[in-house]
């Protein structure tokens, strides 16, 4: 008999939902839903009405394609309350060879508390001796085994409230999940992934930066620059309005166009009669372009300094842009790729680039899991009757 499960995106632009089934060790994505976020900015809720009526039709899109009810769901959360943290555990083994309950034992050691986050733990890597490093360890000598773990912090003020809303929609919460541990597991266990990658998620409202180096996380940054700020330019140059300035953004302006076709775009007006003017298609371009170059520039020079080639891949909805490509290399001579989900993958056509990687990031780190791997999940609720309870999940 098929298991179901769910993934609900909490997103500044979108709420966007996966229903998946898990039969025999398989996992199929049957159902998908996506609804423009309201009443949410990506922070807070400024009205919560609108705020649950746009998660409900996302779920409910989802449920029909599925022909199934959602009764509990992985949340993942995307904005500034996330923060990771590495941390170092370490078991003196004087010489033994690691065995796999070296592995149990050294899982188990606390790491400090603090109780205005919620946590999970993510197994990154093994130390051994603090010179190799390895995935698994098993059956090799040292003196001291190490395991560094990702520790994803989600402020409680952010759970509180999603703990509210989904509570009002009757599904249970099973655990909360974010974007920037699920693209570097993802990245990392990607076959022919180089060594090295920056991932640069292009979002609505932020830019997410992720810096990889010999598959190991070396730097992450949220810089609040996202492709708004390009829809925002063309609201306050044309006076249009601004769900008309994204459709332009993503529909009609081509950054490699050099042939200045005309553009008629309605003017907005708070009351009298609607108007159009014809405008250039460079002067569309030229906009988004200020935009683009101020933004890239801030984000390469955010980059820590370092003589090893990487590669620039990059996902979100504002590499949606028409030939983002070929603007990127001009601009700033790399050559870039762009992360998507697998075609295969169960996702509609229509929903199915780059803006919605992190959600599939996220399927691909909760359905990839080896047996060995669930003897090292861990649910630690001696805060059980708290709401901050805290649940580490270790992926080896």
């Amino acid at each position: 008999m098929d298991s179901y499960k769910t993934i609900i995106e909490i997103g500044s632009f979108s709420i966007k939902t996966i229903i998946y089934s898990e039969f025999q060790q398989e996992y199929s994505i049957i159902g998908t839903g996506k609804t423009r976020s309201k009443g949410y900015t990506g922070e807070d809720v400024e009205n919560f009405d609108d705020f649950i009526d746009c998660i409900k039709n996302s779920i409910v899109q989802a449920e029909k394609q599925a022909n199934y009810v959602i009764k509990d769901a992985y949340i993942l959360v995307t904005n500034h309350s996330v923060q990771i943290k590495k941390t170092q555990k370490d078991l003196n083994l004087n010489g033994s060879i690691v065995e796999k309950n070296d592995l149990r034992k050294i899982s188990k050691i606390k790491i400090p508390e603090n109780k205005n986050y919620y946590y999970n733990i993510y197994t990154s890597h093994y130390k051994i001796d603090d010179k190799l490093i390895t995935d698994n360890p098993v059956g090799l000598n040292c003196n001291k085994l190490s395991i560094i773990s990702l520790v994803s912090m989600i402020d409680i003020k952010q759970i509180n409230l999603l703990n509210n809303i989904f509570q009002k929609l009757h599904i249970k919460i099973l655990n909360y999940l974010d974007s920037t541990t699920s693209y570097y597991f993802y990245i990392k266990n990607k076959p022919k992934t180089k060594t090295n990658v920056i991932l640069i998620d292009y979002g609505f409202k932020n830019i997410n930066i992720i810096m990889i180096k010999n598959k190991i996380l070396h730097f992450i940054k949220k810089i609040p620059q996202g492709s708004k700020n390009i829809s925002n330019d063309l609201v306050n140059i044309h006076n249009i309005s601004f769900d008309f300035a994204e459709k332009l953004k993503i529909s009609t302006i081509d950054l490699s166009d050099t042939r200045n076709s005309i553009v008629e775009i309605p003017i907005w007006e708070e009351f009298g009669d609607n108007k159009k003017k014809n405008v250039g298609h460079d002067n569309l371009k030229e906009i988004t372009q200020d935009r683009l170059d101020e933004t890239f520039e801030l984000v390469l020079k955010s980059l820590p300094k370092d003589d090893s080639f990487y590669s620039y891949v990059f996902t979100g909805g504002g590499s949606k842009l028409k030939n983002f490509y070929n603007y990127f290399r001009t601009k700033f001579g790399y050559d870039i790729q762009f992360l998507e989900p697998p075609k295969s993958c169960g996702i509609p056509k229509v929903l199915n680039d780059a803006s919605i990687m992190s959600l599939y990031s996220s399927f691909w780190l909760l359905t990839n899991k080896s047996e060995d791997n669930n003897n090292f999940i861990q649910k630690i609720d001696s805060f059980s009757n708290k709401i901050w309870y805290k649940r580490f999940v270790d992926l080896l």
